[in-house]
Order: structure tokens, then sequence, then C-alpha cells
């Protein structure tokens, strides 16, 4: 046993010797004749370096040069630091030092902390830097240009001189920090306790392994977010490819937010000056998406508690540095899934395009809850303090996109969609509806439109039609107050199978002036539609049974009325909707009329005619003996407050009353009195007039006559 007892201390003299003797080396190679070279080399490039102390070598655990102190900044603001570390070592490879080569192997940052700053006026602290090292290029390339060539004279193989190269091993970054400030927005960001660790980035080598752990924090997270990154990495040669074998990365945030990232592929280029070319695998997985939510500082809560708890993305990534595409593409929200194609375009006016196609979605599960219904006197205060929105004009402008989203069937507020269709177009500023078509209770709906939001202010037109559809729904969806309903109300409403176009256009830069200055046209055709709560028969029925002293058929009369092959159209100007050429049917009494709607007001206004083309109004109702009845409009005026509207809201029309009473007496004056008609008639004009006022408030208490 002796001889290992001598073989151990042999071994230890040895390498005790050796150590010297590497000491010893190290003592004589002056690492600090590079200082002053390096800090004018980053001064030519318009950085501010500076090395507080000596660059020294360091012995253990590895063969280092150290660089205490380290600050990067500015050359403009050298004393605005860009850049801090404790520490910088720098491992080196033994052999290359015997001939007085230094060849990078490890480097080491110790307490990294790197500041960003935006200042008020949107200039990046970062941007001095790059700034100066562009025109330094420029200036070089300047002088190149400008120097006569020389002739190049191959000169006698020279021995190799003293150098630094970079065969990098390993990179160890510990306790690093990262600031990001932007004064004009007035938001801040950080990346706390940042650990790098990377093996084999050697151009070439074998794929190497990279870790990177960190928080996130800022002003708009209440609660840093942690990231990790774990990747297999591999560096082709001359650094023109990077192969992704794969890489994940863990995001994990407040209230048991989770975010997977995977992705596999490369990046490479066919030489330093081609175009990167990509090829990536996408699968992510992000759940909850409300704990993401609350991770940002939102506090929005969707309807369902089903909603928005986990997202999945799937995607094939190819294209350039300038361009990329994901197909295929499959997205899956929560139970609805979704296929298609997205790609992005870099350029002085960036583009994105989406197209999907996807199954039933039920929007009303992601929207936040009902909130109760205010009081009157708060909605008339809300009402009265609300302001106009201005529109987003420069967010809307310089970008492009493109969007084309089918679905087989949408639920949004109570709505029941079949098949929708949306296709959309956006060239900086210019907002083209290519298509937007579903079936819509029964019917079908087909629409056009532009929206220009180029100028000052912005411009819409829409155009289209729906074909079919129940009215009582469009009207719901169109025209709901935002009044509560009181319990005895009877709302105005309409029923029934119906076709409508439209073409409208307006114009503002805000949203009060969009409303105001809407100008639209609309046809509605119908071959059977409900009006409530009115019954024109009875009403029709009042004056015949005045005018021929008869008795009022008793009859329960429904609070409604059938209109048959209705035709009318419709002009909205701002919130007044004007209904023009009404034509209808009902029973065997032929309607015609105009009138217009307030929306703002909240009321309606009508003078409607009814004329008879038959002995009987309809098959139970009142009979018509005089011959001079049928075929004669009588005339009735609608007016009422929507939430006031009733079955005596139709009433004689005070307007045109005068014309009728005329018209009567005329007749029976000319029959009776011959040539002195015309006195006759006035005598008796006042005394009728007033019996026809109080026609449809028999039995009813009296109320005044508009």
């Amino acid at each position: 046993m002796a001889w290992i007892k001598r073989g151990l201390i042999t071994l230890v003299v040895l390498f005790i010797l050796f150590a010297g003797v590497i000491a010893w080396f190290l003592s004589g190679l002056d690492a600090n004749q590079y200082k002053s070279k390096i800090v004018q080399l980053a001064a030519d490039q318009g950085v501010a370096l500076t090395l507080d102390g000596d660059i020294g070598w360091q012995l253990w655990p590895n063969i280092a040069l150290k660089l205490d102190g380290v600050k990067v900044a500015p050359l403009a603001l050298p004393r605005e630091s860009l850049l801090e570390a404790d520490r910088m070592a720098v491992g080196v490879a033994l052999m290359p030092l015997l001939d007085k080569r230094i060849e990078a192997k490890e480097i080491v940052l110790l307490s990294p902390q790197v500041a960003l700053t935006v200042d008020k006026n949107g200039k990046g602290n970062w941007e001095l830097i790059t700034d100066a090292i562009e025109a330094k290029a420029e200036q070089d390339a300047k002088a190149q240009r400008e120097t006569p060539p020389t002739l190049d004279i191959p000169k006698e193989d020279a021995p190799a001189s003293g150098g630094l190269e970079l065969a990098l091993e390993q990179l160890r970054l510990e306790n690093g920090v990262l600031r990001y400030t932007d004064k004009q927005a007035g938001s801040e960001y950080a990346i706390n306790k940042l650990n790098i660790s990377a093996d084999n980035l050697v151009p070439g080598g074998k794929p190497g392994d990279i870790r990177l752990k960190a928080e996130l924090a800022g002003s708009g997270f209440p609660e840093p977010v942690n990231l990790d990154i774990h990747s297999s990495l591999a560096i082709d040669e001359g650094l023109n490819g990077l192969r992704v074998q794969p890489a994940n990365i863990r995001l994990t945030g407040a209230q048991g937010a989770e975010a997977e990232i995977n992705l596999r592929g490369n990046v490479r280029r066919a030489k330093a000056d081609a175009p990167w070319q990509i090829q990536l695998n996408l699968n992510m997985d992000v759940n909850p998406l409300t704990g993401w939510l609350a991770a940002v500082g939102s506090a929005y809560t969707p309807q369902s508690t089903d909603a928005l708890k986990k997202l999945h993305i799937e995607a094939d990534i190819s294209g350039t540095d300038k361009q990329m595409n994901l197909e295929p593409l499959q997205l899956a929200l929560d139970s609805n899934t979704f296929s298609g194609s997205a790609s992005y375009q870099a350029g002085d006016v960036p583009s994105v395009s989406l197209t999907l196609k996807g199954g039933d979605l039920n929007v009303d599960d992601y929207l936040p809850p009902p909130v109760a219904t205010p009081e009157q006197s708060e909605l008339n205060a809300d009402v009265a303090a609300a302001q106009p929105v201005p529109l987003p004009l420069e967010s809307m402008r310089g970008f492009n996109a493109k969007l084309d989203l089918t679905l087989d069937k949408l639920h949004a507020l109570d709505f029941d969609i079949d098949k929708p269709q949306l296709a959309v177009n956006v060239n900086n500023g210019l907002y083209q509806l290519n298509k937007l078509a579903a079936g819509l209770y029964g019917g079908t709906l087909n629409s056009t439109g532009v929206f220009n939001a180029r100028g000052n202010s912005a411009r819409g037109e829409l155009s289209g039609g729906l074909t079919g559809v129940e009215i009582s729904k469009v009207q719901e969806a169109l025209f709901a107050s935002d009044e509560p309903e009181t319990a005895n109300q009877k709302k105005v409403t309409l029923s029934g199978k119906t076709d409508l176009t439209w073409v409208g256009q307006t114009s503002g830069a805000d949203t009060l002036a969009l409303q105001k200055n809407l100008r639209a046209a609309v046809q509605m055709n119908a071959a059977e539609l409900a009006l409530a709560p009115f019954n024109l028969e009875k009403g029709m029925c009042q004056l015949v049974s005045y005018a021929e002293k008869t008795t009022l058929p008793e009859k329960e009369w429904p609070a409604q009325t059938r209109l048959q092959d209705l035709r009318a159209s419709v002009n909205l100007n701002g919130d007044v909707a004007k209904v023009e050429g009404i034509n209808a049917g009902i029973e065997n009494i032929a309607l015609t009329g105009d009138g217009t709607v307030n929306l703002e007001q909240q009321d309606f206004d009508f003078a409607l005619g009814l004329a008879l083309v038959g002995e009987k109004t309809s098959g139970n109702g009142c009979s018509v003996q005089n011959d001079r009845w049928r075929n004669r409009p009588l005339p009735l005026r609608c007016n009422a407050k929507f939430s006031e509207a009733g079955a005596t809201t139709c009433k004689p029309d005070s307007r045109r009353l005068d014309d009728l009473i005329r018209d009567e007496l005329k007749y029976k004056a000319e029959k009776k009195y011959g040539d002195k008609v015309e006195q006759k008639t006035e005598e008796l004009k006042d005394k009728l007039k007033d019996k026809f006022k109080g026609l449809f408030n028999r039995g009813e208490k009296e109320e005044p006559t508009p």
C-alpha cells in the first residue's frame, strides 16, 4: 500500500507544480493590454464602456478573464447606463494561452442590470447607441467609396500574434434585472430574478441545453408572472441557422393561471445577407383564461361559469422574417373549435389576415352578466350625462387586414343566427364589408358596406336586405327602448314575416355625430303583418255607425290589426324615421297613410286613411249601407309615446276632419237646397262638427282631440 501513498503524493506535487506554472505564466500575460483597445472600439461605435477595475485572471473553478464594475451607456450620455454588471468573467481555453491567444469558452455575468427608457417625446435611450452605430457604418461605407483602390501584394506567412477569439461553450447569467420605463405612456415593466444558463453554443456543434427563469412584473400586473424556458438549441455553422429541438415555454400567474407553449423547428438563411426562413410547429395551451385576465388587472367576468376556461392553438408557421403564415391553424376555445389560416406581412403598412371556420358559438356566454334595470330617474340622468365618444381614427389606420369568418350557428343577444358569414377587408383605414350573410329567424340576411376612416372624420355606407324574417325580432333589435317597462304597459309591436331592403350612409368624428348624420331608406313588403295594440277595423266601424246612425256590432275586438300585402317606405334621418307610402289591406278595408317615428323622443305620429271596398268591413264586422261611405278614405290619426300607446291611441284626425265634413254637407245640401248650397253648408258645418269630434269617445272617458 506504500506505493499508493507515494503515488498520491506525487500527483499532488505535480498538480501544485502545474498550477504554479500556470500562475507564473498568467502573471506575465497582462490582460489589461486589451482594456484601452476595447474601450476605444466601443467608443468608435457610439458606446461609452466603463471598466471600473483592472482586467484580472481567475484561476478557480476555471481559468477566466475577470472584469469588475462593467457599465455600458450611450456615448452622448455616458452617465446614463443602459447596462451595469457587478462582475463579468470570460472563461478561456488553456492551450491557446500558450500561444499568447485568448480563446473565450465561457461567459459569466453576475447581477447585470439593464435600464431601457422611453422619454416623453417617444425616444428610447438605446436609440442613441443604434443611431450612432448606423452613422458609423455609413461613415465607413462612404470612406471606403472615396478611398482609391490599392494593389494587394501577398505577404509571407507571419507568426500568429495574440488575439481574442470566441468559441463559447457556456453562458451563465445570474440574478439579472431588466427594467423598461415609458414616460410617454406612463407605464413601467421589469424582468427580475433573471437567470440564464446555456451549454454548447459553438456554431456547428452538437445541440446545447438552454434554461431561462425570470419573474415578470409591471404597472399592468397586480402580481408577478413567472417565466420558465427550457430548450434544446443547435447553432449552424456561420451563425446562419438555429434548430429548436424543441423549446418549452411555461408561464404561471395569479389564481392558478397557466400557459404552456411548445415550439419545434428551425430558423435558417442561405447566407449572411439572405432573409431568414422560418419553419416551426406551434402547440399552445392556456387555462384558465379568466385567471390570465385577472393576472393583467382585468375584472372581466363572463356570464357563463364554463366560458374562458381553456384555449388551445396548433399551427405550422412558415415564411420569412418579413412574412409569416400559420397554416393549417387549429383553435379551440372551451368547447368551440375552429380551423383555418392566418398570416402576417411586415412593411410600411403591416398586414394581417385571418380565416376561420367553426361550429356553434354562443356569444352570450362570453358577455358580462346582465345588470339590474335602473330606475327611470337614474336612466334619464345617465342619458342626459352621456357624452359623445370620439372615434379612434388614428388607431383605425396604419395597417391592412383581412377577416373571413364562417360558423354553423351563432347565438348572440338572444338571436339565433344560422350559418353566419363575415368577410371584411381593411386597407389603411378603409374598411370594406364584402359580405355579411346569415339565416335569421326563418329568413336570410345579406349586406355589404364600406367605412372610410382615412380623414379627420369617418364616412360609412351600408346596403342590403332581409328576406322572409320575423319583423318583431327586427323591431326588437333595431328599435328597442332603453326605458324600463311598467307592468301595465302595452308596447307597440309589429309581427309577421316580411322583406326589408335598405341603403344608408352616415359621417362624423364621434358616436353622436354618426347617429345624428344617419340617412337611410328602407323598403318594407309583407304578405301578412300584425299591428298591436290597435284595432283599426273597430275604428272604421265606429265612424260608419255614427255616420249611418246604426249600432256598433257587439263583439270582442282583438287588440291588434292584421295587415295584408303591406308596402311602405321608411326614410331615416338621424333619430327620426319617416314612414311614407303606406298601403295595406285590412279584411275589406284599404289602408293608406304616412307618419313619423322619433327614436330620441320615443313617440310616433301617423295619419291614416281607411276606405271600405265592400258592404262589410269583414265577415263578422260592421255593414255599410250607404254607397258614399265605400271607397272613401276616412281619416284617423295615431300618435302617442311608445310607453303610453293603447287601444284608444287612434282617433279622428282633426287636421282632415273639416274637409270630410264639408264634402258630406255639401252633398246633402245640393240635394235639398239646390242653388243655396254654400250658405246652408256653412250653417250646418259648425253644428255637426262637434259631434264628429267625439266620435271615438262614446262610452269612454271624454278626451281632447289633438
